[in-house]
């Protein structure tokens, strides 16, 4: 249980570091200040999920609203590393890929497009745990297995109906975790748009777009915590 917390809030600080330096300049790193009055955080302003709480959701300085996206992607880094075991190979290995998709899941929601280099660094991520926990038979079957939903999301992406990124998503944790995993997080992302879409286009936004990636994470993050 212990465990478990300390896991949590360890996620929940990663989350929080990388949506930081994501949304301030792309990686780029400098002190933590206000996005809204530019005045620099004080320590105590720095605890994950406990700042926002204590804050009531504002700026100590000038009061604006802190991004409500932050709280959240805290908390979803916080389930993400629930369970991640430390003492085992392919619990770090899947520590490293769960970082890239979270910070694939945060440019995508601030800029709606995402370094190619992440893709790459992800993809060899992968091929190091199929070298090392699979055989090269199980890839091909993985790929074989996914090729109809490849083709079918392709062709979404020609049409503009889906973004590259997201097809890169799916590829990935189809072939890390498995296409049956990969669908579910497609499923539960898919309803999860639908059902908030028709509200946020009727508050203000004639040309919604809404990026894909973060509730993709979400899914699987919270598909990996049930399974």
């Amino acid at each position: 249980m212990v465990s478990n917390i300390i896991n949590f809030y360890f996620g929940a600080c990663w989350a929080s570091f990388i949506s930081v330096i994501v949304q301030k300049d792309g990686l780029r790193w400098r002190r933590s200040y206000c996005l809204s009055c530019k005045n620099p955080l004080t320590w105590s302003e720095l605890f994950p999920i406990f700042s926002f709480i204590f804050q009531k959701g504002t700026c100590r300085h000038c009061k604006k609203p802190i991004p409500h996206f932050l709280l959240f992607i805290e908390i979803v880094g916080g389930i993400t590393f629930l369970k991640t075991d430390w003492y085992s190979k392919s619990g770090l290995i899947e520590f490293f890929l769960c970082l890239l998709l979270l910070t694939m899941a945060i440019f995508d929601y601030y800029y709606q497009e995402i370094p190619f280099s992440i893709f790459l660094i992800s993809f060899l991520i992968v091929i190091i745990k199929e070298l090392l926990f699979e055989q090269i038979s199980t890839l091909i079957t993985s790929f074989l297995a996914t090729s109809v939903m490849i083709i079918a999301l392709g062709v979404l992406v020609l049409l503009k109906k889906l973004g590259l990124g997201d097809l890169f998503f799916y590829l990935i944790i189809s072939f890390y975790y498995s296409e049956y995993l990969a669908n579910l997080v497609f499923l539960f992302a898919s309803l999860a748009v639908l059902t908030l879409y028709p509200k946020l286009k009727a508050q203000n936004q004639t040309n919604l777009s809404l990026p894909f990636l973060p509730f993709l994470f979400f899914s699987l993050s919270i598909l990996k915590l049930l399974m």
